[in-house]
């Protein structure tokens, strides 16, 4: 999808860290974007940046050019009501950026609640996977709706591809996002494509909480510029679909799985084998000559324009030819 004004784009998690990059990167393009983010005063503050990036394509509008949305994305109903806001002022949806997520400063294992749901390692998954999973849906049927192809990019993790061990839970999560993305490459062929971003640590709040010690032993943080790169080559690039780009700041971008772990942990279809009822060994002998027909006149006669030879079989096969063993052999000339 070429990114272009006038299209629109709505982006969870829009007001802080990545999802604030993304949110004026895409307005710097004369993108429309809705904000969509719980904390309202930086949820205000990036829809009026995007707004003034937006003026310098679209002067005078009688709609906002960028706008914000409160909203707790682990909510149903707000994010229904988010969608439909957004699709009643832009008409359509092209692009949706989820970016919203959270971590669990709190152990697991320490979690003290009932069970009913209200534990702080559960609201990690209903941010970090749940949400995704449901702005997810509601972005393919405004797509569908319109009939209109679209791009939509969710926010993995590296610690989505391997154990992060200070934080299982965001991991978890996490890795829940990029296996149900790239499960989603088939709705190409309906003319959306859905791709995850996974980059090692961004400076971001988020990215704060960890020691800077276990930042440096990763090579330090990935630049956002990276970051923002990365997304618009998924939102351009028409043959990415359930692709998975990861970025650090050692390697730069490559695509996971890499060819080095597609090796180890996929099993290709050639080797794949029917168990074969069949116990009894082959025994397989190769004869010493074979018979060939050979065309020695053109003729609307078979019999008289060919005959049979026979020539000694010279191994190994080539590599285009094979050997059959006839059985019955019968010909219908009817015609």
């Amino acid at each position: 999808m070429e990114l272009k004004p006038g299209l629109s784009a709505l982006v969870t998690g829009g007001a802080s860290g990545i999802g604030r990059a993304l949110s004026l990167a895409l307005a710097q393009k004369g993108i429309f974007v809705t904000v969509v983010d719980f904390s309202e005063e930086r949820g205000k503050e990036v829809s009026s940046l995007a707004e003034k990036e937006n003026a310098k394509f679209h002067p005078k509008l009688e709609f906002p050019t960028a706008m914000f949305i409160r909203c707790d994305v682990s909510n149903t109903r707000e994010l229904n009501a988010t969608f439909k806001k957004h699709l009643e002022t832009y008409g359509g949806l092209d692009i949706c950026i989820n970016s919203a997520g959270i971590g669990n400063p709190v152990p697991f294992h320490k979690d003290q609640t009932d069970g009913s749901g209200s534990g702080s390692w559960r609201q990690t998954i209903n941010v970090n996977l749940n949400a995704v999973i449901d702005c997810t849906r509601l972005a393919i049927q405004a797509m569908q709706t319109a009939q209109k192809p679209g791009v939509i990019i969710n926010l993995g993790s590296a610690s989505g591809l391997y154990p992060m061990y200070n934080d299982p839970i965001y991991s978890a999560s996490k890795g829940g996002v990029v296996l149900f993305t790239r499960s989603l490459a088939p709705y190409k062929r309906h003319g959306i494509r859905i791709n995850v971003l996974c980059p090692e640590f961004v400076e971001t709040e988020l990215a704060a909480k960890v020691s800077s010690k276990f930042i440096g032993l990763m090579g330090g943080y990935v630049p956002m510029e990276m970051v923002v790169k990365g997304a618009f080559e998924l939102i351009s690039d028409e043959s990415k679909s359930g692709s998975c780009l990861w970025i650090t700041k050692r390697r730069g971008m490559e695509y996971w799985p890499t060819p080095i772990e597609e090796a180890k942990y996929l099993v290709h279809s050639t080797k794949l084998r029917r168990k074969s009822s069949f116990t009894v060994p082959l025994n397989v002998q190769i004869p010493e000559s074979i018979d060939k027909i050979i065309v020695h006149t053109l003729s609307h006669n078979f019999r008289s324009a060919t005959s049979i030879v026979r020539r000694p079989l010279r191994l190994p096969v080539k590599p285009d030819h094979v050997l059959l063993k006839i059985i019955y052999a019968g010909v219908n000339a009817s015609d």
